[in-house]
Parts: C-alpha cells; sequence; structure tokens
C-alpha cells in the first residue's frame, strides 16, 4: 500500500490552518503559536528532525504568529 503524497506547506495553507486551530492552544490569555507550529508541521507532514521546527529562521514561526493574531482579532471581534 501507498502512503499519500504530503500536500505541500504554503503560506496561505499554514496560516489558514493555524488559524482554524488556534482555539485549541488558547489559554485564555495568549495563543501558544510554538504548540501551533508544531501542529502545522505535523499537519504538513514536515515535523521531522531537520525540517522548519530544527530552523529557527523558518518562516513557519513568523506564520505561526500571523495566526495567533488572526484568531485573536477574530476572537476580539467576536465579543
Amino acid at each position: 500500500m501507498t502512503r499519500p503524497t504530503a500536500t505541500a506547506m504554503t503560506k496561505r495553507g499554514a496560516i489558514n490552518f493555524m488559524v482554524s486551530i488556534a482555539g485549541e492552544f488558547d489559554d485564555g490569555a495568549e495563543v501558544s503559536c510554538t504548540g501551533l507550529a508544531e501542529a502545522c508541521a505535523a499537519e504538513f507532514d514536515c515535523a521531522d528532525e531537520g525540517g522548519p521546527l530544527d530552523d529557527e529562521t523558518h518562516p513557519i514561526w513568523d506564520w505561526a504568529v500571523d495566526a495567533a493574531d488572526c484568531y485573536d482579532r477574530q476572537v476580539r471581534d467576536s465579543r
């Protein structure tokens, strides 16, 4: 049986995914950007050693901050 090919991670796809799950990483005070980045890497099948989580300059970290900010704005606007 052949394993399906993972979808390539793009900025838009990563941020959309992270915004969609940000509530799971919201402790009421802040959203865990590390948790978002780790979940995103797992979703896009790139959480292995040597992947984006091991590269402090990889944009996944900035995307996690952007996603957390977007989620915060959505939550704030819904109040």
